[in-house]
């Protein structure tokens, strides 16, 4: 059979494969599993229902909530309706999901429960011209909204009202053709609002299966959905090759409940933003420093041995037949258990991807024998340009070329991106897309780097944020960020010294690993604001501050930092809903701070407005010590 749309990967398995395990979800503790032809029965049956209310071809279907398998049903539905899809990240604020229903023309809205619910009442006269109905798949709570809300509708009826009662034959649905746009999904919105990137199904499945040809899966994998699904790195990575290649896709009971899905599970392959992998490694140091002395010590030993040999084996060199059989040891007694109790017992391969890793942070888990995969690429090439080939690992770099893709380096140092993967422009925005792609269709991606005589692409950061300092040393604000994220007590860190004459830096700490270090050692705190200002605290970073950046030539050192009140957050702007630091806004928020710092006063009163999940703003206030890095 064809299989040029994601339609007819679906149609495909469900014929094959009709009574095989496609979906599982944890339910009270319980995997509650999905078959490849129930999967197909509820998925056409919604798009039925969707063409049925006069959903037209090309138009949008907007999904608003936490990874689910309903999520996944109303993605392929609206696929099978002719629609496009779109997402939102299931904590955005009533604001923001106004910005994305408007700027993606959506008639219908497909969401979560009644957080999403009451948050969409909240914009619903602004947005209900031209909106049909709001669909929620978990409805607890919520009896009496139905009568009071006629556009609210139950999941489940939409699905009865589809089907009509009986099965939905696969000749009934006419799948689209690979150029139709499939979903239309938003860029990472760093400097502004985010833009939307057209995706086709051609895009799709070429880069799924050019992936899969360095990352390969079968029908035997397990893989659980832990990124929003509103990112093109779960649509991409978990989705099209979940249809493509017929694993088992696995939903968590709660997002609260994530850590212990995953321990349960122990998923055959694991993919991660470097902030993902970055909590993964400040737990598990975080709970080795809480251990007693004897299993201290076996994971120091352990974990100095391996580290010390994937050094070795990175730089091509042979550890030795004494040193294997002491890591062969270490990674029975110690690394093998440890990955179990995390939830990575099983990996084959581990990818990391959506910003830049610290090479710490890799050469930590490749100690912990997990093959690591770094990943690069944007929206607007369908998520992956780049990935480490087996046997071919280097930490600093984010791989070569897929196969199909090519890369070219510009004269002033951009990084472009071509292929079949190059989206089809942004939704609605002709000059946005001329800027971005190039007559020959390569994607201009913003990014500064450089290409190595093996291929291998070297990221330095986006091609606007490289800096120099006031004698003229050039240095990346990321590269700096996310080696001092490797601390277990640094959750964020944002650098500054562009034209200044030293590199300073603004420290989010870690609340849960800094709060358990401080009460190990008699120190009590009330709040985030509080626990950050202790003097043992600063001490602390300090110390993690000068231990992370030793190896830094001295210029790009740096010199003076300080903790801040309160942890960055998207709801005030300063990240991105997958955790990227919107730099220019924290820059401009945090100016008053940053005068203090290269003023050389030790001590600035802050004043910055917070906002809550609500929407309420209010303005949060506190001293904030400056300190030195010694």
């Amino acid at each position: 059979m064809v299989t040029d749309t994601l339609i007819q990967l679906l149609i495909s398995r469900a014929k094959r494969h009709p009574d095989r395990m496609a979906l599982r979800e944890k339910q009270y503790g319980i995997w509650i599993p999905t078959t490849w032809a129930e999967f197909w029965q509820k998925s056409a049956s919604f798009g039925l229902f969707l063409k049925g209310r006069g959903l037209k071809a090309g138009e949008c279907v907007i999904i608003w909530g936490d990874n689910k398998p309903e999520w996944l049903i109303a993605e392929i539905g609206a696929l099978v309706a002719g629609g496009v899809i779109s997402g939102i990240y299931p904590d955005s604020l009533p604001e923001e999901a106004k910005y994305l229903i408007e700027a993606t023309d959506a008639v219908f809205i497909v969401a979560g429960d009644q957080e999403q619910a009451d948050k969409l009442l909240k914009i619903w006269e602004g947005i209900s011209s031209r909106v049909k109905a709001v669909i929620v798949w978990d409805s607890r709570g919520m009896n009496h909204y139905y009568a009071q809300y006629p556009f609210l509708l139950r999941f489940e009826d939409c699905l009865r009202e589809g089907s009509k009662g009986k099965p939905v034959a696969l000749e009934e649905v006419v799948p689209s053709s690979a150029e139709e746009i499939a979903m239309m999904l938003t860029t990472s919105g760093t400097t502004a609002k985010p833009k939307l990137a057209l995706l086709s199904h051609r895009n799709l499945i070429f880069l799924a299966r050019s992936f899969g040809q360095v990352v390969p899966m079968d029908e035997t994998d397990d893989i659980l959905s832990l990124a929003p699904m509103a990112w093109i790195g779960e649509q991409l990575y978990n989705v099209v090759r979940f249809l493509d290649c017929g694993f088992l896709y696995n939903f968590p009971e709660e997002a609260e409940t994530l850590r212990r899905d995953l321990v349960n599970l122990q998923p055959t392959y694991f993919g991660g933003t470097p902030s993902r992998w970055e909590d993964i490694a400040s737990s598990i140091q975080a709970a080795i420093d809480n251990a007693d002395f004897l299993k201290r010590s076996a994971y120091r030993w352990a974990i100095n041995l391996c580290q010390k040999a994937v050094e070795k084996e990175l730089a091509g060199e042979d550890i030795g037949s004494w040193n294997r059989s002491l890591r062969r040891l270490a990674r029975f007694l110690v690394i093998r258990p440890l990955t179990k109790q995390v939830g990575l017992g099983r990996v084959k391969i581990a990818i990391t991807g959506g910003a830049a890793i610290s090479p710490e942070v890799f050469k930590y888990f490749k100690a912990l024998d997990i093959d690591m995969r770094q990943i690069y690429g944007q929206t607007e090439c369908t998520a992956i340009a780049t990935c480490h080939r087996e046997g071919d690992v280097r930490p600093e770099s984010a791989g070569v070329a897929l196969p199909g893709v090519t890369l070219k380096i510009s004269e002033s140092g951009e990084i472009f991106v071509g292929g079949e993967g190059i989206m089809a422009g942004y939704y609605k925005n002709p000059e946005a897309t001329a800027q971005a792609v190039t007559p020959g269709g390569l994607l201009r991606t913003g990014d500064a780097g450089y290409l190595d005589k093996d291929g291998h692409l070297f990221v330095f950061d986006r091609y606007k944020d490289v800096m120099h300092l006031a004698e003229g040393t050039r240095f990346a604000p990321q590269d700096i960020e996310t080696r001092l994220k490797f601390s277990p007590y640094i959750k964020e860190a944002v650098v500054i010294g562009d034209k200044r004459p030293y590199i300073s830096v603004l420290v989010s700490i870690d609340l849960e690993n800094t709060g358990n270090w401080v009460k190990k050692r008699g120190v009590a705190y009330t709040t985030f604001h509080d626990l950050s200002q202790k003097p043992e605290v600063y001490q602390l970073i300090r110390n993690e501050i000068a231990r992370l950046t030793a190896a830094f030539p001295d210029a790009m050192k740096v010199k003076r930092f300080a903790n801040l009140i309160k942890e960055l957050h998207p709801d005030d702007g300063e990240l991105t809903r997958t955790r990227k630091v919107r730099r220019a806004l924290v820059y401009e928020r945090y100016d008053p701070l940053v005068r203090s710092i290269y003023g050389g006063e030790k001590e600035h009163v802050l004043d910055v407005r917070i906002r809550f999940e609500d929407g309420h703003e209010a303005t949060f206030n506190g001293r904030v010590k400056i300190a030195e890095v010694e």
